[in-house]
């Protein structure tokens, strides 16, 4: 499995794009960095990705899939088909954010020429995303919003995503059923409201020693010692070894 990191900063990181990870150039982990930029300068083309996986709708997670969507459908005519899996409210979300970006015509031409497909999803339900196998579960983070992790089993990789995460029983969960996750750590020490800091991190560690850890949606320039530290356009190919 290949995953390359489109923005690795928390929302208002002075040195990092927002949230975006690229899994074998078809699947998106969240949508918050500027893709039709970033997705050409790592190679990819805006038609490569078949679908996306939407954590929760701030903007820093969300934004760039107006971009995405809009972009490939200018650009080409017969771009494939895309699908989007999400917490439940994603179908309206998008229509009130493509309104918002483009207008109604726009928004209905992006939808109709991508056959756009939303799956909405709730803790423990089960799903498959161009081939691969995920399972969504429920992360405490904006009480007035529904908030998801998800894991993906693909090529004998079991990857978790925590999305934006407090400490919680389905985030350990999530952890556990992941041979490596890809975890946020947005406070540097202390921990706090509606993200994970280091030292939640190294607790996770701690109590899961065969998963893998890499750190996304940093808020500081801080390492956890035996974890991978992601940067902006970093590629990782998983099993890590």
């Amino acid at each position: 499995m290949e995953i390359t990191f489109l923005g690795t900063g928390a929302a208002f990181s002075p040195d990092a794009y927002n949230a975006s990870i690229l899994v074998d150039h078809e699947i998106l982990l969240d949508a918050g960095a500027p893709l039709t930029v970033h997705l050409p300068r790592a190679g990819v083309s805006l038609d490569a990705p078949r679908a996306v996986l939407l954590s929760h709708f701030h903007a820093d997670h969300t934004f760039g899939l107006a971009w995405l969507m809009l972009g490939r459908v200018l650009s080409n005519d017969h771009t494939p088909p895309l699908s989007v899996y999400g917490p439940v409210g994603t179908t309206a979300y998008l229509r009130q954010l493509l309104d918002l970006a483009w207008g109604e015509e726009m928004r209905r031409l992006s939808w109709g020429r991508l056959q756009l497909t939303v799956q909405e999803l709730t803790g423990g339900m089960a799903f498959e995303a161009d081939g691969s196998r995920g399972t969504a579960f429920t992360m405490k983070h904006a009480r007035r919003m529904n908030c998801l992790g998800f894991t993906l089993e693909r090529d004998g990789v079991r990857l978790g995503y925590t999305g934006d995460a407090e400490m919680s029983p389905q985030l350990e969960a999530l952890v556990s059923a992941s041979d490596h996750v890809i975890t946020e750590m947005t406070y540097d020490q202390e921990t706090g409201e509606l993200h994970l800091g280091r030292r939640d991190v190294e607790g996770l560690m701690e109590r899961h020693p065969s998963t893998r850890f890499i750190i996304t949606h940093r808020g500081s320039e801080a390492e956890v010692s035996g974890a991978v530290t992601a940067r902006d356009f970093l590629t990782l190919h998983l099993p890590l070894p």
